[in-house]
């Protein structure tokens, strides 16, 4: 643990205030830090005066800095952290990090699932606390403490308050795993970091070890440790140096410090500025002297590109002229190649012409069989021009039936593909081949012999379809006789139905008209006044024995009324049930069968009529007339 704070030390100064960083810098404190010998040389000054603030101001964090692209914007975090797979690796690893490290809290991955928000900061404290050992956790605010942590040690990546509030839910849970994961890696690096390698390399005598940087720095173990000793004395504000003046004298010897040349260093530093004052006055006497070079710079580059575009046009010029020459040296070749096989065949038929001896007979003859000859010719071409006219016409009337033929072949086995009859392994071919094969060249003996076998195999499955409608009639005529049972079932049902409707319609308007007499009785204000009244004096009339016998008869009547009713309502349930039972299958048998007969149809009668269109199957016409008398029984029936 102690490797880790030391790697970590240097990499986490001291922070200078925001509001210090650069509003106490003064000249007298830039001018004091020129050299190392003047900044060794000057002795303290009173306690009371102005501490020099760091010209520098505040550093930031190199580990994963937002500076290091230029600016505090927010960045978006790249990382799938939405996808399980990839946060159950994290978690994975982090577990694996938290074991090596020595947790002292018993960790799985069952438990960084959804862990509770005392978990966390266990862990948390526990990894910062591997890199600044003296870090504590609040008591309260952890919320803003550790978004706050993960920003000064450089996260670059957004991580909100309220997000602390809810840690193990799981829209907040991946993002926390992000900035743990990230915190495992920068405690990782600073595990391996060593700042002796970092600054002189991987040699082990770190004391003897010089590097120089570009610009002239001199880095070695006394150099650095004399700096960090008098920045943290200046950070302490201690004003005394007298500590490290060892140091500063090692220093000398280590680079070879001559006071003695110290005055020859002034007085050349004087005269390089007086140098340079002298050059800025001369600058300043001739200030357009500039503008002017670099507009002339400017003309010459344009030219400059002028002439560059100049010869490349003519380069291109010249290639066209090229290619041109080329191509006419190749026509004057090829012309007088020409020219020379021309003369000599003038040649050859002058020697034929000098040989010859012809009389003028001979010519006439000659001249009068070749015009003989040349009429022959024309009558004959005239003749084949007929010929050929014919031929193309007959090879067009060829080609035209032998289009009617291919496309009636392809609607055939467009046909039986539908009907599942190609190929010889199909549903319906049952192992034989109805594909018909033609051979224009062998005429039409080819066509009646591919045809041929076709036709017992179609006849055979024409009579499997009769015993299959059979078959169907036979079912429908069963499915009728068992509808009409239904139907007559349900008739009678319906009249018993009807006869207990009509029995408790009676016994509703007895009950009614019960109901209606006792109300006249106790209201007095409704229908049928005349009757209620008479039965009102025939019952005053009577005796008291007369009305207990009437309200026990209505009792006992409204009694057996409701046990009719509560019968009456369970069989007439009872009887719905099983109607509506015996109806719904019934429908659903003869859904299911005329939908089979109605497919069974459409697709018979589409095949009849494609196949009725068809010239090329004229010895096929009588199983066309099958099919297509068997689609009209099929149609009859279904009306």
């Amino acid at each position: 643990m102690s490797r880790l704070s030391n790697a970590y030390r240097p990499l986490q100064p001291q922070r200078i205030s925001e509001a210090n960083r650069l509003g106490l810098i003064t000249p007298q404190s830039v001018k004091d830090r020129h050299a190392i010998g003047r900044l060794a040389n000057t002795r303290p000054g009173s306690g009371n005066c102005e501490r020099r603030i760091s010209f520098f101001g505040r550093r930031s964090s190199t580990i994963g800095s937002h500076g290091a692209f230029g600016g505090p914007e927010k960045i978006k975090d790249p990382r799938p952290l939405h996808d399980k797979s990839f946060v159950q690796q994290c978690l994975r690893q982090l577990c694996e990090f938290l074991g090596e490290i020595g947790y002292p809290q018993p960790v799985s991955m069952k438990s960084l699932q959804s862990p509770s928000t005392k978990d966390f900061l266990r862990i948390f404290s526990f990894m910062n606390s591997t890199i600044d050992p003296s870090y504590q956790l609040p008591d309260s605010k952890f919320e803003e403490e550790i978004p706050r942590i993960f920003k000064d040690l450089g996260y670059p990546f957004p991580l909100s308050k309220s997000s602390m509030y809810t840690v193990g839910a799981p829209h907040t849970w991946p993002q926390i795993v992000g900035a743990l994961i990230w915190l495992m890696d920068q405690i990782k690096l600073l595990s391996v970091a060593d700042p002796d390698k970092i600054l002189f390399g991987d040699e082990k005598d770190w004391d003897q070890i010089e590097r120089v940087t570009e610009d002239g720095v001199h880095h070695n173990r006394l150099f650095i440790n004399y700096t960090e000793k008098c920045y943290i004395n200046f950070m302490m504000g201690i004003d005394n140096y007298d500590d490290n003046l060892d140091h500063l004298s090692l220093l000398k010897q280590r680079f070879g410090v001559d006071e003695a040349q110290f005055e020859a260093v002034s007085a050349e530093n004087r005269s390089l500025a007086q140098e340079l004052e002298r050059l800025e006055i001369e600058k300043e006497n001739e200030p357009d002297r500039v503008q002017a070079l670099k507009k002339t710079k400017a003309s010459l580059q344009a030219d400059l590109q002028k002439y560059k575009n100049y010869l490349v046009e003519m380069e291109a010029h010249k290639a066209f002229h090229e290619q041109r020459a080329n191509a006419v040296r190749e026509e004057l070749e090829s012309a007088a190649l020409e020219l020379k096989a021309i003369n000599e065949e003038n040649n050859i038929l002058q020697q034929k012409c000098d040989v010859q001896d012809i009389s003028a007979s001979d010519v006439e003859r000659i001249n009068r069989e070749r015009n003989e000859l040349l009429q022959t010719i024309s009558s004959l071409s005239k003749i084949l021009e007929d010929v050929e006219k014919r031929m193309w016409n007959e090879e067009i009337n060829v080609a035209k039936v032998k289009e009617v033929l291919e496309a009636g072949l392809l609607k055939y086995h467009t046909l039986a593909r539908k009907l599942k009859l190609i190929p010889t392994t199909a549903e319906n071919a049952g192992g034989h081949d109805f594909e018909i094969r033609l051979d224009f060249d062998a005429g039409q003996r080819n066509i009646s012999q591919n045809a041929k076998p076709i036709k017992p195999n179609l006849m055979l499955l024409v009579r499997q379809v009769n015993e299959e409608i059979n078959k169907m009639k036979n079912k429908k005529m069963n499915v009728e006789e068992g509808i009409e049972q239904v139907q007559s079932m349900i008739a009678e049902r319906a009249n018993d139905l009807k006869l207990l409707n009509e029995q408790i319609r009676k016994v509703d308007e007895a009950m009614q008209q019960e109901k209606e007499e006792d109300e006249r009785k106790i209201a007095m204000q409704d229908g049928e006044l005349d009757s209620l009244e008479n039965k009102r004096k025939y019952l005053q009339k009577g005796m008291t024995e007369g009305l207990d016998d009437a309200l026990e008869q209505r009792k006992a009547a409204r009694h057996m009324f409701e046990i009719v009713q509560q019968k009456t309502n369970e069989e007439k349930t009872r009887m719905t049930s099983n109607f509506r039972l015996c109806l719904d299958s019934a429908a659903q048998h003869i859904t299911s069968i005329e939908n089979f007969l109605l497919d069974y149809e459409k697709r018979n009668s589409r095949d009849c009529e494609e196949l009725l269109k068809e010239d090329i199957l004229t010895n096929l016409r009588s199983v066309i007339e099958l099919y297509r008398e068997k689609s009209e029984f099929v149609q009859s029936l279904e009306k």
